[in-house]
């Protein structure tokens, strides 16, 4: 592997055992859905595949609940009232096509899933930007990684397909930036993020700010 990868996945599992690729998050911050809302939720991942649950609403009620799912090339995001009533439920291509990206993008929150021979590909671009891709069907996704001297995160993005304008779709930028990291166990891994739709632009604006609060092998 390139130095620059080598540094990374040094940092971010420094014991260098593989172990399980998957983590089981908690978390909890803001989403925008034109305001902005507080939310809490559960995640597991694997760079693969996610299940995101996830709790928003104002004060202590959190009405709406949210699950948004990716799993071997099918996906899907659902939305139900106080648990009874659904409000929504997606299961087209463009939302599968979004969440292929989106599991690939959420390996920075696993990253023993990206160690070699679990299904990502390395290479460097230069000492600071390092870039995996990997097959998530139907989307071939390549995640590049902004990364500091000592291989700590600092940002990610990817092509990631998205709504432009009401019924049209395209590849736009997607990633965000890593404010802090924890070390959980023996995972080094973002614990406040910040992250949106036209990431590197001037369209960008950030939709979602999260806190990762407990991170388990899964």
């Amino acid at each position: 592997m390139p130095e620059a990868v080598r540094r990374y996945l040094s940092h971010a599992v420094p014991s260098g055992e593989p172990g399980v690729p998957g983590v089981r998050l908690t978390m909890s911050g803001r989403i925008k859905v034109g305001i902005w809302l507080p939310f809490t939720a559960t995640q597991r991942c694997d760079g693969k595949s996610f299940r995101w649950r996830a709790s928003v609403g104002i004060g202590p009620l959190h009405p709406l609940e949210v699950t948004d799912h990716y799993e071997d090339g099918e996906g899907s995001m659902s939305g139900k009232l106080l648990g009874r009533w659904a409000l929504f439920e997606q299961t087209d291509a463009n939302v599968v096509r979004s969440a292929a990206a989106r599991a690939a993008l959420e390996a920075m929150f696993a990253p023993r899933a990206l160690l070699p021979g679990r299904g990502y590909a390395w290479r460097a671009e230069s000492d600071d930007h390092i870039v995996a891709s990997t097959e998530n069907p139907p989307e071939h996704v390549e995640v590049h990684l902004g990364i500091a001297p000592d291989g700590r995160l600092l940002n990610v993005v990817a092509r990631r397909w998205g709504q432009v304008t009401k019924g049209t779709f395209a590849y736009l930028p997607f990633g965000g930036d890593m404010h802090e990291e924890r070390r959980f166990n023996d995972l080094v891994i973002p614990s406040r993020v910040t992250a949106g739709w036209n990431f590197g632009t001037e369209r960008y604006s950030p939709f979602f700010k999260a806190t990762i609060t407990t991170a388990i092998p899964a």
